[in-house]
């Protein structure tokens, strides 16, 4: 099965979309109500950016990204960031989205890692901030090791 979602086409990926049958509102998703925060690991801290569960309400990820930014940009928290993507369908407009935030601003970063990505997710988001942004980027599906390698 394919979806077009304004971009690219591309196969869909059933752990990042919710169907109608599913009987869950968007903004009763987990999801939603995740919080993010900085975590004290390995003698460092680190802001782990939970926009994971969100599915393909692309609205909410972006609200919660820009919201969670205002925190995470400020020059008292951390430089290192693990963005915890599992269960979120990322297009165009969050790529774009999470590459303003990470290379625009004026806050920078040491290093990222994005959880829970597929092949194709990484693809596209070298894309995006292989040509912005200075910094290491750590793609991972373990989130300890995720945490090991932005202290690190």
């Amino acid at each position: 099965m394919v979806q077009n979602i304004g971009w690219r086409i591309i196969k869909k990926d059933k752990t990042r979309v919710l169907t109608d049958t599913d009987g869950i509102k968007p903004e009763e998703l987990p999801g939603v109500k995740k919080k993010s925060f900085a975590l004290p690991y390995g003698g460092g801290e680190i802001w782990f950016e939970h926009l994971d569960g969100m599915y393909q309400y692309t609205d909410l990820v972006l609200n919660k990204l820009k919201d969670d930014a205002q925190t995470f940009c400020l020059p008292s928290k951390p430089g290192m960031i693990g963005f915890v993507l599992t269960e979120t369908l990322i297009n165009q407009a969050v790529l774009e989205e999470i590459s303003e935030v990470l290379c625009r601003g004026k806050k920078r970063f040491i290093r990222v890692a994005f959880i829970g990505v597929n092949r194709q997710i990484r693809k596209d988001l070298n894309k995006y901030l292989m040509e912005k942004c200075n910094f290491p980027i750590g793609y991972f599906n373990d989130f300890e090791a995720a945490k090991q390698w932005l202290v690190s």
